[in-house]
């Protein structure tokens, strides 16, 4: 039997020593497992085990007796097996991916100038947007902020952001000792979710995410200045009332 074959074989799903095996068996038909050991270089401690498993997945046939012995399937018969369990596995696969891509984020289909409203199933897929959305800044990102240590996507970002050399100022509403070493920070309540991307992007919390519900929502406005000035002038105004960390 030779290397292609044994990597075939692994390729389908089996481990390395229960291809041996098998590969063994397709050349010797029928074998004690001592043989099949010495043949196969598989631990003697080992080949009991790897036989019984290729027995549970039809690919080799024990014949009782004394001595017991063991023979395998026709090969073309066990590449079929091994190729339908491979695709069975493909369409659990399948299935479980499609049904994650459902419940991450569902858009709305209403999208009037570049504004959208968002909705996700986790509060962690809002951070996984937030990020990527905070990586785009070329110039400044401010916010009214309600970041926390454990929100270490956006801590990534925001760090990458300022190694660019965005200017960061935000008044968070939590105690984010994170926060100082990558943006001008300020403690204060104001119960926003907000940040203003290059003074003219918001993407804004209108959900309470401190909040456990069965989904969230928030918009994301690409070019809305009139809201960015907005905001912007909110954190102006209560700036000075913040406390430093």
């Amino acid at each position: 039997m030779n290397s292609q074959t044994y990597l075939l074989l692994e390729k389908l799903g089996l481990t390395e020593y229960e291809a041996k095996t098998l590969g063994t068996l397709f050349n010797l038909r029928e074998a004690e497992a001592p043989q099949i050991s010495r043949t196969a270089q598989v631990p003697k401690t080992r080949v009991y085990d790897v036989l019984e498993k290729l027995i549970q997945r039809r690919l080799i046939i024990e014949i009782k007796g004394r001595p017991k012995l063991y023979r395998a399937v026709e090969p073309q018969k066990a590449i079929d097996l091994l190729m339908m369990d491979k695709k069975d596995q493909f369409e659990e696969l399948k299935k479980e991916a499609t049904a994650i891509k459902d419940n991450l984020v569902d858009f709305d289909p209403k999208e009037e100038g570049g504004e959208k409203v968002m909705k996700v199933k986790d509060k962690q897929d809002f951070e996984k947007i937030l990020g990527q959305e905070l990586l785009k800044a070329n110039t400044s990102i401010q916010g009214l902020t309600e970041i926390t240590d454990d929100n270490n996507i956006i801590h990534d970002a925001l760090l990458r952001a300022k190694n660019k050399n965005v200017t960061i100022k935000l008044l968070n509403s939590n105690n984010s000792k994170k926060l100082k070493s990558n943006a001008e920070v300020k403690q204060f309540e104001h119960g926003l979710n907000a940040f203003i991307i290059d003074g003219k992007k918001v993407i804004m919390a209108i959900s309470d995410f401190k909040k456990q519900k069965p989904d969230y929502h928030f918009t994301i406005m690409n070019d809305n200045e009139p809201m960015a000035n907005a905001l912007t002038q909110v954190l102006k105004q209560n700036w000075e009332k913040g406390k430093k960390y």
